[in-house]
């Protein structure tokens, strides 16, 4: 059996006319993120394209990339694992309990 994560971006990277990959697979990685653990990419391992590539670097600039694991798939073959990668101010809207500080 083999273990894939489907890394999915909420950011609108992609441009209307773009006609290439919009996710990142990984097959059998050593480690899968939990919601709440910031992740970053070499964007350049995985996008050809320049204005991908330009958008993500615009937005990696000073920010912090969050994961979200949304949901596991299984069948006989594979466990499909997919994470959503928030822009850091998204993330810390949707879930600002990974942020709320203790009084004590």
């Amino acid at each position: 059996m083999k273990t894939k994560v489907r890394f999915e971006f909420d950011t609108q990277l992609f441009y209307p006319a773009y006609n290439g990959p919009r996710n990142i697979i990984f097959e059998n990685p050593p480690h899968i993120p939990a919601t709440g653990d910031s992740v970053n990419f070499r964007i350049t391992d995985f996008f050809d394209d320049k204005k991908v590539i330009k958008k993500f670097e615009a937005l990696d600039d000073g920010n912090v990339f969050y994961a979200e694991r949304l949901q596991a798939i299984y069948s006989k073959e594979e466990i499909e694992i997919i994470v959503v990668v928030y822009e850091e101010a998204i993330f810390k809207e949707n879930f600002p309990q990974f942020f709320a500080h203790s009084m004590v």
